[in-house]
């Protein structure tokens, strides 16, 4: 056998997909809910449970027919679970608003403008694109995508005498540090704060600031790593591929970048869908009592006879916005899109299509994940294990619990870090855990967003990190070596966020 030949019989592990790991969690807590005793709570008014009232009650452990109807029950809900179709739904329609941004063309090509327009000035070009890259990640998760951002930026890092970890940093660290601080991303805040029953705009002000902090942290860091390569050119672990990754990245010159008016009309499309659903989700009356003025909007059109037929009566209004208004927003706003560009009906409602066929594997995750919390409830140990949680960890004080969340958060989502199905199947445990605690339940999910942002920047679990690395030519242990004090940093401006946040 030659050297070149691998061993005949040694498999290399690799990690087990998002269903697989959600399907085996449902499995074992339906195994738990044979030895687990039932328990339950006292509500209050509000349906939450009281602190101190545990008591145990007649177990109800689940069998083969509970464990395949879970995901079922979680999509469609029942009594005490709703379902999570309204979720699937946004999800799958955000697929076919991205999908028309995509075929477009629009919002590649102004990145691709920005680029090339900046491209003498280093410090500006890198602080303009991380902004891009954290806007992108805030408002709907860039993930994924993020290898197209690579590509496209690349060859002009290069020519300004960097390397290529400075693309992937620009990418993976923009990209993310916005979703650590995710304000409105449908994907993370949106789910999470579904599953905590609260409104994706609680916590809004301190992701906003946060958002600010974190990515001009990130501009920071990569411009003093930029400098460094700049004046040093061979103190880059890439180094050795510098003539290659020039010839492999090259400027392309003669590339058109001109933005059609109907391209310019779609990204401010772009942009007006984000920030309607901004004000949209922002609970307005929980700010200040007296900010009422977008219900008596819509109370003055139920009652002006020709808005009232023509716009409806039962308009939800800003502030009170919820996965149906975003659902029906991004679907007008694709339509909407599609017009704009006078693309025919048939080929609008083939980009719907197959934009929402792109993110069923995604929108199929919440349903799944919902399931646990389906089995948990079905056999009555969802109480037991809080109080068993409650006499521990809620035992901590509110500082201390917030930074041990944000660890075991961190922990789980780089073994899943799908935002989706981190939410699903933890959200509904922690949020309850945070009540216990005597923690706001709107923390507990900026934590998470925290945790799976961090988590996304360095674990090899990181689809975005893995293709960029990949595509630069670059090991994972070599990046590694470089995330790692950042994550590390960030993790302790994360604490002090934390910390200041529950002291307030």
């Amino acid at each position: 056998m030659s050297d070149n030949e691998p061993e005949k019989g040694k498999k290399k592990f690799k990690m087990p997909n998002t269903y697989v790991i959600l399907f085996g969690v449902i499995c074992f807590i339906a195994v738990l809910s044979w030895f687990v005793p039932g328990g339950a709570y006292e509500l209050n008014a509000n349906g939450d449970a009281i602190s101190g009232t545990y008591h145990i009650v007649e177990s109800n452990p689940q069998g083969l027919w509970d464990v395949f109807m879970a995901p079922i029950t979680g999509m469609l809900g029942s009594g005490a679970i709703s379902g999570a179709i309204a979720i699937s739904l946004t999800i799958l329609l955000f697929g076919s608003f991205l999908e028309m941004m995509e075929e477009t063309g629009a919002v590649k090509t102004a990145l691709k403008r920005i680029t090339m327009k900046n491209q003498n000035n280093m410090h500006l070009l890198i602080a303009i694109l991380v902004c891009l890259m954290s806007f992108l990640g805030t408002l709907e998760g860039a993930y994924e995508e993020g290898i197209v951002y690579f590509l496209m930026f690349v060859p002009v890092i290069l020519a300004l005498g960097l390397d290529t970890v400075v693309a992937i940093m620009i990418v993976v660290l923009g990209t993310q540090a916005g979703c650590l601080a995710s304000t409105v991303n449908p994907f993370a805040t949106g789910i999470a704060s579904g599953i905590a029953g609260i409104s994706a705009g609680d916590g809004m002000g301190m992701r906003v600031l946060m958002l600010v902090v974190f990515t001009g942290l990130v501009i920071f860091i990569i411009n003093r790593y930029a400098d460094k390569v700049k004046a040093h050119p061979e103190k880059s672990v890439q180094f050795f591929r510098r003539k290659l990754d020039l010839i492999e990245f090259p400027v392309s010159a003669d590339e058109n970048l001109e933005l059609s008016g109907r391209q310019k009309g779609v990204l401010a499309i772009f942009v007006l869908t984000f920030a309607i659903m901004v004000v949209g989700c922002v609970p307005w009356t929980s700010i200040n009592p007296d900010w009422t003025f977008f219900e008596q909007f819509v109370s003055w059109i139920g009652v002006t006879p020709v808005l009232r037929e023509v716009l409806g009566s039962d308009i939800t209004p800003f502030g009170s916005w919820y996965f149906p208004e975003i659902a029906m927003l991004v679907m007008v706003m694709t339509l909407l899109a599609g017009i704009v560009m006078r693309y025919k009906a048939d080929k609008i409602i083939d980009t719907l299509i197959k934009g929402a066929a792109g993110l069923v594997s995604t929108a199929f995750v919440v349903p799944l994940a919902r399931g646990i919390q389906v089995v948990m409830d079905g056999g009555q140990i969802t109480p037991t294990i809080l109080h068993m949680c409650e006499s521990t960890l809620s035992a901590l004080p509110p500082v201390a619990f917030v930074i041990v969340a944000l660890i075991c958060y961190f922990l789980i989502a780089c073994l899943i870090p799908s935002s989706t199905g981190l939410a699903a199947a933890t959200m509904g445990i922690m949020a309850a855990l945070s009540q216990f605690a005597g923690v706001d339940v709107a923390i507990m999910v900026t934590i998470y967003c925290m945790a799976l942002g961090l988590a996304k920047m360095i674990s090899p679990t990181s689809i975005v990190v893995m293709t960029c690395t990949s595509a630069a030519h670059m090991s994972y242990g070599d990046w590694v070596k470089r995330a790692a004090p950042i994550v590390g940093f960030l993790f302790l401006v994360c604490c002090v966020f934390l910390t200041v946040a529950v002291m307030l």
